[in-house]
């Protein structure tokens, strides 16, 4: 799909169209997602030996994956809020090209 303005009849400008996935983020938001570290004591090797040890990291793994979840949901709020900007700034881009007062 192709957004078109026409300056002239021979120019046209042609920037491709972006899909969103959702209308519930605001482009005004700024949104900084952090990516989680991955537990230290999957590397430790005394984890696997004792049971406290495994339950505890067990425990710092549950967090891990609730916190990676949140950091993907985070990353798909910034991927949609940045396609809605995109496609204002293109809308507004080729309202302007058109010689229309577009505010």
């Amino acid at each position: 799909m192709l957004l078109r303005a026409t300056l002239k009849p021979a120019a046209t400008l042609l920037v491709p169209a972006v899909v969103l996935l959702s209308p519930a983020v605001q482009a005004e938001t700024t949104i900084i997602c952090t990516k989680p570290g991955v537990p230290l004591c999957m590397s430790d090797t005394s984890t696997f030996v004792s049971a406290d040890k495994m339950a505890a990291c067990q425990f710092e793994v549950k967090e891990y994956v609730d916190k990676t979840m949140d950091y993907l949901r985070c990353l798909n709020e910034e991927n949609t809020s940045t396609g809605q900007e995109l496609t204002r700034n293109v809308e507004r881009f080729n309202c302007r090209l058109s010689g229309r007062n577009c505010g």
